[in-house]
């Protein structure tokens, strides 16, 4: 769970909204701190073969279809999300990736597989 804006954001109200969308396959929920500890929420999704939304459609999508609070500040388009060597969502790697993209500091909070 994040806290935005005074709000607790579950990950599964973010992931499920982007998974949701038909050319989204699997969806991630990590959070960043900005310098006035206020957090930002994330979402690394991978999405299927041939398909090429982009960041900010995805990000409108999310808006549309779940809370407004919920949409997430980036939307990393992976074509597959990492896996670490138990099959699950490699949190750090999402880390790197979503801190590289925000310029802050990134916990993954929810990381859900879905097949």
């Amino acid at each position: 769970m994040a806290i935005v804006e005074g709000h607790n954001v579950f990950p599964h109200e973010v992931e499920e909204s982007l998974r949701s969308h038909p050319d989204v396959r699997e969806a991630v929920m990590s959070t960043s701190s900005d310098p006035d500890r206020l957090e930002r929420v994330h979402v690394a999704v991978a999405v299927g073969p041939g398909a090429w939304p982009t960041e900010q459609q995805l990000r409108c999508w999310a808006r549309e279809h779940g809370d407004a609070r919920c949409a997430p500040g980036t939307v990393p388009i992976l074509p597959a999300i990492p896996l670490n060597g138990l099959g699950k969502p490699d949190l750090p790697a999402l880390r790197a990736l979503a801190g590289e993209r925000s310029g802050r500091a990134v916990t993954v909070l929810g990381a859900r597989r879905v097949v």
